[in-house]
């Protein structure tokens, strides 16, 4: 199984990521989830709050209209023969005045229904008169009076700026008994304060609650109910006022469950077209999270819960607080806000926190990849140090500088080794260890048979050449040539195998796999010689000769255990060996066997030699001169073709006839005197065709 492997750099960042985004996000999930709970447990106080608040106010209004009923019940019985006078509506007055959100105070006469009220307007309660009239510029109080002293049963209707003041007056038949109405009928039935349920008031055509009680003799007769209103317009303007959050909202529900308070008075009355008014249960109020939290409730059965209405896009929370009043009910106090009135900037601070968390981690991550790189890049350096020793490329100082003492210490252990290596490489061909290293074949002594192209050259008059030049300049000049030529050699995927003296020793499809190694050595011979044309310091013109044989061999290490050398062992490195040495014979430059020139023929120019036989071998063999890389055919070269076909045919005359015809154009040519001079002395034609050399 393969290992996985990452960059130092990729591997510090990653890192760094792994350890420092679960941290921030743990962090950053710590203080959302403690300040989410911070934020409930401040929306639970706050609702709770709100609850006790409206308990308080509500109940003290409640309280005060009761406490006004019961002094006037007092006044009263203290004043049973002054009931019908208008003036007992003045004490009543005075108390409303100190009775905030309190209507009006009223009583009715039971023995045959007159009817005494004052009434505060207000811009939440506004007065409509039963007659259709409303108060004029300055009223702030209104008096009504039901009486029918006079046989006939009237109302007046009195606007008063103060008490004694009249700025307006109304008056006219009425058919108003108060001994109908339900705050009347409902407190004859018991002793004691007593509460309406929710309806219509006569006087304002409003819908609110009657607080209200009996008035008797000390015998039990009935004289009078005393009685306050209120609204439930004024209950919900004071509702309203109650913030809780952005949307909160407070409302209450009474004994039976049905919403009587709300901060919007029309999600709580529907009238009838009797014009009675109806009141919803709470889980069918029109407000629909007042509604989905009253259900809840009732399902849950615990005074908090949490919901989801069915239009919201958050949850709500909804807190329900008992409140228990004087009138023997008890009525429950609702408050209701979305959860992300509280944890919404909760939230808004998280998405702060984590787009500055992932800031601060872009930040980082670019810090962590500019020092990875300060620290990565003097590594990456010495691999590239190390690449360059590998391909045996050791020409250039190690320049990396590092303040990490251990990467500068590796820096200058490669150092010294790279300019150890480069003393060392002066002796060993660079290019056949390169190829070796490659190749992957290792060290081991031992070999493989394997097709093979083997070239060798020799250097003509280099003794001559050299032998009055001083040793040093001739090792300078000798180093320059063999730097000539192992450029073109490994330019052609060539390694050079070994020097001889003056010569090369090249192989090609060793150690390296190369599909086209005998083209490949043939453009190699080429380039060879059009680029080892030097001149010796006196002018004279050397010129490298080479033979070229391609076969089977066997290639490896070969020596001992402490010194090996990497070469071709086999007939045909000989055999390509003496090719080389024909050149001298034929003179030629270039010569190729006939297996190099099949394994080529069609792109390259060859001149057939015929058949030879060179020393130190017994079989006959075909070689061929290089002329270049697919030359075009001359007049010449066809006559040299036919000259040499007719030797292959025994054709010996014309043979002859050719070769002194190339002779003629071509007097300097070795080989066509060879041929000339044998053909001339086999007088009886017993000659095989086959021209044999005894020396090199």
């Amino acid at each position: 199984m393969d290992r996985i492997r990452v960059r130092l750099r990729v591997g510090i960042t990653v890192i760094f990521l792994l350890i420092v985004v679960p941290l921030s996000v743990a962090m950053i999930g710590f203080i959302y989830s403690r300040n989410a709970n911070l934020t409930r447990q401040t929306a639970e106080q706050s609702m709770e709050l709100s609850a006790r608040l409206v308990n308080s106010k509500v109940g003290a209004v409640l309280d005060g209209m009761a406490q006004a009923v019961d002094m006037a019940v007092a006044f009263g019985k203290s004043q049973q023969g002054e009931l019908r006078r208008p003036e007992l509506l003045r004490p009543m007055m005075e108390q409303l005045q100190q009775l905030p959100g309190v209507l009006s105070l009223y009583y009715g006469l039971h023995e045959d229904g007159a009817f005494f009220q004052i009434l505060r307007p207000t811009a939440t309660d506004p007065f409509t008169s039963p007659l259709g009239g409303t108060p004029p510029q300055g009223a702030k109080w209104v008096m009504r009076l039901v009486e029918g002293a006079s046989g006939q049963w009237r109302e007046t209707i009195l606007y008063l700026a103060k008490w004694g003041k009249v700025v307006g007056i109304e008056r006219a038949p009425t058919s108003y008994d108060p001994r109908e109405r339900p705050w009347y009928r409902g407190t004859l039935r018991q002793d004691g304060i007593t509460l309406s349920d929710v309806y219509q008031f006569s006087s304002t055509h409003q819908a609110g609650l009657t607080v209200s009680r009996r008035l008797t003799t000390a015998d039990g007769a009935r004289l009078a109910v005393f009685a306050a209103d209120m609204t439930l317009s004024a209950l919900s303007a004071f509702l309203r006022e109650q913030k809780v959050g952005k949307s909160g909202k407070v409302f209450i529900l009474d004994s039976q469950g049905r919403l009587i308070g709300h901060p919007d008075i029309d999600s709580i009355l529907t009238l009838t077209p009797e014009g009675t008014v109806q009141v919803p249960d709470g889980a069918a109020a029109k407000d629909p999270v007042v509604a989905a939290a009253v259900e809840q409730w009732r399902v849950q059965k615990r005074y908090l819960v949490t919901f989801q209405p069915a239009d919201a896009d958050s949850p709500w929370i909804a807190r329900f607080t008992p409140f228990a009043n004087r009138f023997g009910s008890t009525w429950t106090i609702g408050v209701v806000v979305a959860e992300d009135d509280f944890t919404g900037p909760v939230k808004e601070a998280s998405k702060l926190i984590l787009l500055a968390g992932g800031l601060f981690l872009l930040v980082a991550t670019v810090a962590i990849l500019w020092a990875s790189r300060l620290l990565v890049r003097p590594i990456e350096d010495l691999i590239d140090e190390t690449e360059s020793i590998r391909r045996l490329d050791l020409g250039k100082p190690v320049k990396v500088i590092s303040p990490v003492l251990e990467i500068d210490s590796l820096a200058s252990a490669i150092s010294s080794m790279k300019t150890g290596l480069a003393s060392f490489g002066t002796y060993v061909p660079k290019s056949l260890v390169h190829s070796i290293i490659q190749s992957g074949i290792g060290t081991k002594v031992g070999g493989e048979r394997r097709p093979l192209t083997v070239m060798f050259t020799d250097l003509q008059g280099f003794t001559a050449a050299t032998e009055s030049m001083p040793p040093e300049q001739v090792l300078h000049w000798l180093s320059d040539y063999f730097d000539i030529l192992s450029s073109a050699i490994h330019a052609h995927q060539g390694t050079i195998d070994k020097y001889i003296g003056d010569a090369v020793m090249a192989l090609w499809n060793a150690p390296l796999d190369d599909d086209d190694h005998v083209a490949n050595a043939c453009r190699a011979m080429l380039a060879c010689r059009d680029a080892a044309r030097l001149a010796a310091s006196d002018g004279v013109s050397l010129i490298t000769r080479m033979g070229l044989h391609t076969g089977t061999a066997v290639v490896g290490n070969v020596g001992a255990s402490d010194r090996m050398q990497y070469t071709a062992l086999g007939a045909m490195v000989n055999l390509a060996s003496r090719v080389e040495s024909l050149n001298k014979q034929l003179g030629t430059q270039l010569l190729v066997t006939g297996d190099v020139a099949r394994a080529v023929a069609g792109r390259f120019s060859l001149r057939p030699m015929g058949r030879v036989l060179t020393v130190g071998t017994s079989l006959p063999m075909d070689v061929y001169e290089l002329l270049g890389e697919d030359l075009p055919r001359t007049t010449d070269s066809q006559l040299w073709t036919q000259a040499v076909d007719a030797v292959a045919e025994s054709r010996w005359q014309d043979a002859l006839r050719a070769f002194l015809e190339y002779a003629a154009r071509h007097p300097g040519d070795k080989a066509v005197a060879l041929y000339v001079n044998t053909l001339t002395a086999d007088r009886d034609g017993t000659w095989d065709g086959v021209l044999r050399f005894d020396q090199k």
